[in-house]
């Protein structure tokens, strides 16, 4: 009784040890070990140096430009026409106490 009760306790805890320690928790052939340590190993990508542009920096660098004339953005020019196209067609909502507000009352 006592003989196959350590001996399963045994191999459950042995196994329990696998799982915590990251071993293998069942036998494997070599090749199947192999598979094992590559996905074990660390990915390439963590190698590569940790930066990153600086977006807000580059973002208003390329606004100024923009305003001064030295660099096209097609979507932004395309939503100021849009602007535009509303503003005529009278879409626009008044600010609060602009004049055209104060007409109204």
């Amino acid at each position: 009784m006592s003989a196959g009760l350590t001996f399963t306790y045994a191999r459950r805890m042995a196994r329990l040890r696998a799982r915590i320690f990251g071993d293998v928790v069942r036998k494997t052939n070599d090749q199947d070990y192999k598979v094992v340590l590559m996905f074990a190993r660390r990915p390439w990508q963590r190698d590569l140096p940790k930066w990153y542009p600086p977006l807000e920096r580059y973002s208003s660098l390329m606004f100024k430009l923009r305003n001064l004339g030295l660099y096209t953005d097609e979507h932004l020019d395309f939503v100021d026409i849009m602007k535009k196209c509303r503003k005529d067609r009278g879409k626009i909502i008044p600010k609060k106490g602009a004049k055209r507000a104060k007409k109204k009352k």
